[in-house]
């Protein structure tokens, strides 16, 4: 039991205002947390209780699944990761050690892991296998923000599982994904939280799941429709609106603008046309300088990562945006850039797919005070067409013909990486097949759960005007016991007693009752979220029992046994 007499964390009267969300606020007033600096938190006792039991739910649902919990180290070699080629990215943090060695403070395994398990992997009766951790983890997070949502210092689960080919992996992956689905019904985000495609980042080459809770305070958007599509807005594609393709298609003209129309917005002002029907092009070019263009519709954005896929694919190379001196070298000028048949710029011309719902556009003409209209699809230097662009709210879906997508705000809680054999290869891991053959491609996937974000996510989802209404499974104690009057307390460390053998969590509000009023010991346990509220007072004693209060329910008098 807790008794708050003893307690040396005091609740405040205000919530802090440090973040753009409300619970983080609330956790701070609580006692909870306390902020060490920027995006780093302390973990105070009732906060760590709810850590550790969301921690065992995780964990339960890993063993039941036939993972195999280990403890990897924090501190790795400089040699692992310059052997995946991974030393250099600089969100990780490296730490000097003695002489010239230096150390990775560890912000993800797979370069602990593989070299662990090419020890043991040696028969295709060792495969599949899956192993797992709960670790702190250390990131120089640039996009670190609101609060706890996207932390410098947090607690993941990792595990990393591995495979003979992709057949195996498929029937290993929809028991793992039942068990991660187990994970979020008991904490009872279930209803809430959907499994999306999105992108795999610095630690694969492939898409990846995410698990998603729907929440107000958010990092991504997921694009979904009612046929089960359900994609990060990073990765997501969608059919943009059409606007005029039932026009008749008009002939091309060049026509005289004025010098100072140098953006989009200027031009569809001066000329009274709609945004949607203008044309913008960008030009970049790869490392060996061949140019290439991307045009779409000017109400819509490109899309960076569908085109670095694209480009990756194309190419083989890097690329950035072109700059004066490059656009000078196509004999174009920035702004008025006009991938026309007839302007016979030395670049391939790529097209978005959102320039076939117009007709009949308005652009440049590679002159300054010149512009065109009446552009169509007839007019354009083509090289290919392709998905570039960032879905808007009113696109519909890829699937269902004419329906809307739906676009929500998620906080991401799990995710899946396919990572090949990208760190199984550079450590050697290989088996002998039921031949008796060596086979040095052993199939690799990492699977996390930000245990710290989780317990965040679900502050969030069941925060309450006064508090944090934690499910009772996972709330920081089962039962909050307010006494009124000193002369009460052995009655409620009795009572206490007899619940703790019930395996009950129990804290005592204890406090001085002319220091702490009733009022504030409810307000409190609010505020901490405890389920079940008993009140020991003069009048309960008078009916030979105590008040217990369930959250959500009408109170009742039980008589003490």
């Amino acid at each position: 039991m807790i008794k708050l007499s003893k307690f040396p964390f005091k609740t405040l009267k205000t919530r802090p205002k440090i973040s753009d969300n409300i619970s983080t606020s609330i956790l701070l007033q609580a006692w909870f947390i306390r902020q060490t600096m920027a995006w780093v938190y302390e973990y105070l006792p009732l906060w760590y209780k709810v850590l550790k039991k969301i921690e065992d739910i995780v964990r339960d649902e890993m063993n039941k699944a036939g993972y195999h919990e280990m403890l990897m180290s924090i501190l790795t070699p400089k040699e692992l990761w310059e052997k995946t080629e991974r030393w250099e990215i600089p969100e990780y943090f490296k730490v000097p050690a003695w002489g010239t060695a230096e150390y990775r403070i560890s912000p993800t395994n797979e370069e602990n892991v593989s070299p662990i398990l090419n020890e043991f992997i040696q028969s295709y009766k060792d495969l599949p296998t899956c192993v797992y951790h709960i670790q702190k983890k250390f990131r120089n997070e640039k996009r670190a923000k609101s609060g706890l949502l996207r932390w410098r210092e947090f607690i993941m689960k990792d595990a990393y599982s591995f495979h003979r080919n992709i057949k195996d992996f498929e029937k290993f992956y929809k028991w793992a994904i039942k068990a991660y689905f187990n994970v979020f019904e008991r904490l009872w985000l279930g209803k809430d939280t959907v499994m999306a495609d999105a992108d795999g980042w610095a630690i694969s080459d492939k898409n990846s799941h995410e698990f998603q809770t729907f929440l107000s305070i958010w990092e991504d958007i997921i694009v979904q429709d009612s046929k089960g599509y359900c994609y990060n807005l990073e990765i997501a594609s969608g059919i943009a609106d059409e606007k005029n393709i039932k026009e008749k298609e008009l002939q091309i003209k060049y026509i005289d603008s004025i010098p100072e129309i140098v953006t989009m917005e200027k031009m569809t002002s001066y000329f009274e046309h709609n945004d949607w029907q203008m044309l913008k092009t960008v030009v970049y070019k790869t490392n060996s300088w061949r140019f290439f263009s991307i045009c779409l519709r000017w109400d819509l954005d490109i899309n960076e990562l569908k085109l670095s896929k694209f480009i990756k694919n194309k190419y083989g190379e890097w690329f950035k945006q072109a700059n004066i001196e490059d656009l000078k070298k196509l004999w174009t000028v920035r702004w008025f850039i006009t991938p026309l048949k007839d302007s016979k710029l030395k670049m391939d011309n790529y097209w978005d797919n959102s320039i076939k719902t117009v007709k009949n556009f308005f652009w440049w003409a590679n002159i300054i005070a010149k512009s065109t209209k009446n552009i169509n699809l007839k007019d354009l230097d083509i090289k290919e067409f392709w998905d570039f662009n960032i879905p808007k709210e009113w696109f519909t879906s890829i699937n269902i013909k004419w329906e809307k997508l739906s676009f929500k705000k998620a906080c991401e809680v799990w995710n899946i990486f396919h990572l090949w054999t990208k760190y199984s290869k550079p450590f050697g891991l290989s088996y002998l097949d039921k031949n008796n053959k060596m086979v040095t491609e052993v199939e690799m996937w990492c699977y996390g759960i930000w245990v710290s974000r989780l317990m965040w996510v679900i502050a969030e989802y069941f925060m309450t005007e006064n508090g944090i209404a934690w499910p009772k499974n996972i709330a920081p104690a089962d039962y909050y016991i307010i006494i009124i009057w000193e002369e009460n307390i052995d009655k409620a460390i009795k009572l206490s007693k007899i619940l703790e053998q019930d395996w009950k969590d129990v804290i005592i509000d204890d406090r001085k009752w002319r220091k702490f009023g009733f009022w504030q010991k409810v307000r409190d346990s609010e505020l901490f979220g405890i389920p079940n509220k008993i009140i020991i007072s003069p009048k309960t004693i008078e009916a030979w029992g105590y008040e217990l209060k369930e959250r959500w329910k009408k109170e009742q008098i039980i008589k003490f046994q």
